[in-house]
């Protein structure tokens, strides 16, 4: 048999084993020695292709596809350097527990180290950023190589869900000629055996928990099932709940506004229950970290997410597991002062806040507090720096039927208008992106998978001319010729410009109420908000007085 049919074969079941682990989509990116995996899977019409030529921004619009999903979703390369341009998106992935599956195409044996172009060791590629690593053998026809081949797509996949989920690689190498055998049958998906477990625990290991004053503190990204679980176990125990705005909380327990909340007086608990790593807030860590209740650390899979390392107990369950559990050992809730305390500090944050807004002027702060509300419908994705700490900070509530999302998992900039439109692909809702100039900057080949796809994406452009973030922090006191190169970085750029190029319609309104109008409406667009760097410092500065003063 030649080699074209053999590859095809080979190639045909491993896709097949890729689909009966439940992959559906997948996001390729041109080149020439993923030929016939790439055609193959464009071809298939169970599996839904994207195409992005930018590998970079591929890897983060697939983060996006299985943050909106829970899906896994595979990537595809070529060899060489392509395949390297993954790695940002694979660390994020990783520190996330999101399902990617890395499937880099190789050159065989003996094009390696001979100075072949377009060659390089891909061999463990992403080091200890990935659960597993395989090297696929080259493509063979016979039943125990199609068989192996499938086996490898299906156990990849398995690997990249199994708790805690997290991205894979699967390298393959192969030879010329690279054209597959068109003409062949897709071979069936075969169902393979998928092994489940549902932990539970035992009502009488919670006693040291319950019936106590405690607190409940949520970190990283929550789908909406996750937070109502949430919210039922914050009333059944009568216990208040933080975290950020990721986390998609709400309910009557829920405190938001937590940063300004936690530079305050709030009551000490007797216990503190947390979720998954810590929250954004940096007072409700330095908050956490001087406490001296006992603290029990839930995670869905063992991932041992404790900053503090403070954790008395630490177990393995998802929300909903944990609530069951909770619910079956039938504790008596906390008495209702105690919530009542901390609802009259949240109180006394959320008035002042409100009093520094009495005049309302569109600018950073003005958009970080009332832009979760402004929104219905849809999705809000959130940009590490500003974007994220000023929602945190200043927003009171969210519009009806909004899911947050964000990359957290290593804080990067890189790759978030990509992963915005993965999620919008993805979720067939519209979403609005909340990002700064920089972050934009860093990312804007990802408005072509926007105007590739026609996506419902409404930017909002948050632009000081440089790293806002920095002026919060300790370098805003180096001198200006220091600080202004090095960390303020102004682009001078023009947006509207930028814009144009990806055919976005772009705004920049003048007041509140323009702003308001333009969202929540169809199709693609860029809204750019100026302000200054101080100009958010300024305001929360203003605030943590008014607060100091409150107290005293």
């Amino acid at each position: 048999m030649d080699a074209q049919v053999s590859m095809t074969k080979f190639l045909l079941a491993f896709i097949a084993g890729l689909k009966a682990g439940g992959v559906k989509q997948v996001v390729i990116s041109p080149g020439s020695r993923s030929t016939p995996l790439a055609l193959l899977l464009h071809r298939d019409p169970e599996v839904e292709c994207f195409l992005d030529v930018d590998e970079r921004s591929a890897a983060f619009f697939a983060l996006g596809l299985t943050k909106a999903t829970a899906a896994p979703v595979a990537l595809v390369c070529t060899s060489g350097s392509a395949a390297a341009n993954y790695y940002p998106a694979v660390c994020e992935a990783e520190a996330t527990g999101q399902p990617l599956v890395l499937l880099t195409t190789d050159r065989p044996a003996e094009l390696q180290a001979v100075g072949a172009p377009q060659a390089m060791n891909q061999h463990d590629l992403y080091s200890g950023h990935v659960k597993t690593m395989v090297d696929l053998a080259l493509p063979e026809d016979n039943p125990a190589m199609r068989t192996y081949a499938n086996w490898r797509g299906w156990t990849s996949v398995a690997q990249a869900l199994a708790a805690p989920a997290g991205p894979v690689q699967v390298n393959l190498p192969l030879r010329e000629p690279l054209l597959p055998d068109l003409t062949l049958p897709i071979p069936p998906v075969t169902p393979h055996r998928v092994l489940a477990t549902s932990p539970t625990l035992a009502p009488a290991a919670l006693t040291p928990w319950l019936g106590k004053r405690g607190l409940l503190v949520v970190g990283e990204e929550r789908t909406p099932a996750e937070a109502a679980a949430l919210a039922e176990l914050a009333a059944l125990l009568g216990w208040p709940l933080v975290g950020d705005p990721l986390a998609n909380l709400a309910g009557d327990h829920y405190l938001p506004q937590a940063d300004l909340l936690f530079q305050g007086a709030v009551p000490t608990p007797e216990v503190i229950i947390r979720f998954g790593r810590l929250p954004v807030t940096k007072p409700l860590s330095q908050w956490l970290a001087k406490q001296t209740a006992p603290v029990l650390l839930v995670e869905d899979g063992p991932r041992f997410h404790d900053q503090h390392q403070r954790a008395a107990a630490q177990v393995s369950l998802s929300p909903a597991a944990f609530l069951a559990a909770v619910q079956a050992a039938q504790p008596a809730p906390a008495p209702a002062s105690w919530l009542a305390t901390w609802r009259q500090a949240a109180q006394r944050v959320a008035r002042l806040i409100a009093a520094s807004f009495a005049t309302p002027v569109l600018d950073h702060s003005l958009v970080g507090r009332k832009l979760p509300e402004w929104l219905h419908d849809q999705d809000l994705f959130l940009a590490s720096s500003n974007a994220i700490r000023l929602v945190d900070r200043l927003a009171e509530r969210r519009g009806n039927g909004v899911r947050v999302f964000g990359n957290r998992g290593v804080n990067g900039i890189d790759g978030l208008l990509s992963t915005a439109a993965g999620i919008c692909a993805a979720s067939d809702r519209p979403l609005t992106l909340l990002i700064g100039d920089l972050a934009f900057f860093h990312d804007l080949n990802g408005l072509a998978m926007v105007k590739r796809y026609r996506l419902p994406l409404t930017v909002v452009l948050l632009n000081n001319d440089g790293g806002g973030i920095f002026s919060f922090l300790a370098q805003r006191k180096l001198p200006a010729a220091d600080f202004d190169p090095l960390f303020a970085t102004p682009q001078g750029l023009d947006f509207q410009a930028a814009a144009a190029v990806y055919g976005l319609p772009y705004h920049r309104p003048a007041d509140p109420a323009a702003f308001r109008a333009l969202l929540n409406q169809p199709g693609a667009r860029l809204i750019e908000v100026g302000d200054s760097q101080a100009g958010p410092v300024d305001r929360w500065h203003r605030l943590q007085a008014a607060l100091k003063g409150a107290n005293q």
